[in-house]
């Protein structure tokens, strides 16, 4: 009597092939990460020109056209999911800033795509002027999945971070200062 590979069987048979044929496609990855493509940063500086603009339809319409779209910001909570939410808290940065202010470099900037789909990392230089006219500069790193489109590449998630105020990590080969301990608690007492 024979046996018929179960659906749990055909799912590990189907992840293992697609393991092994995408494994030389791995292999075949330059060591040095790639430059982003032309067409991959035209959609990072549409978005911050957009952003620039405050014009929320235009932002919206670089996010892919699918339901599960994200955006995440650098702390506790900034994770909003599907467009309502990603579409309410653009409302919300530009609340931040002054509309036409914003201008963004970003040189450092990696990607790669592979069919209909992308990933594209940047490092940019942020400048903008908040709501009470003081100007600011700001670094801001950017991550984002994209997926090709009709209309062209479009943003399936984006992640946003920065670093706000003096909470900037330590220099990796900087070792922490010790702190003396005062001098009450400087040796143990003896017991008598």
């Amino acid at each position: 009597m024979k046996k018929h590979c179960t659906l749990k069987c055909r799912s590990l048979v189907a992840a293992t092939l697609a393991w092994a044929l995408t494994m030389p496609a791995w292999a075949a990855q330059p060591a040095e990460a790639p430059k982003a493509s032309e067409e991959l940063r035209a959609t990072l500086r549409q978005h911050h020109d957009a952003l620039n603009k405050h014009d929320l339809k235009a932002l919206l319409a670089l996010y892919a056209d699918t339901p599960n779209v994200a955006l995440m910001g650098t702390g506790p909570g900034e994770f909003w999911k599907g467009k309502a939410a990603v579409e309410d808290t653009y409302k919300h940065y530009f609340e931040t800033f002054k509309t036409g202010s914003l201008s963004h470099e970003c040189p450092e900037a990696t990607g790669f795509e592979e069919g209909n789909d992308a990933w594209l990392m940047a490092s940019c230089v942020m400048k903008d002027t908040d709501p009470d006219g003081q100007p600011r500069e700001f670094g801001l790193n950017i991550s984002a999945v994209l997926k090709k489109e009709k209309a062209g590449w479009r943003f399936q998630a984006i992640h946003f971070s920065n670093l706000a105020g003096d909470d900037a990590p330590p220099e990796e080969d900087a070792a922490p200062e010790a702190t003396p301990a005062p001098a009450s608690e400087a040796a143990p007492k003896k017991a008598e």
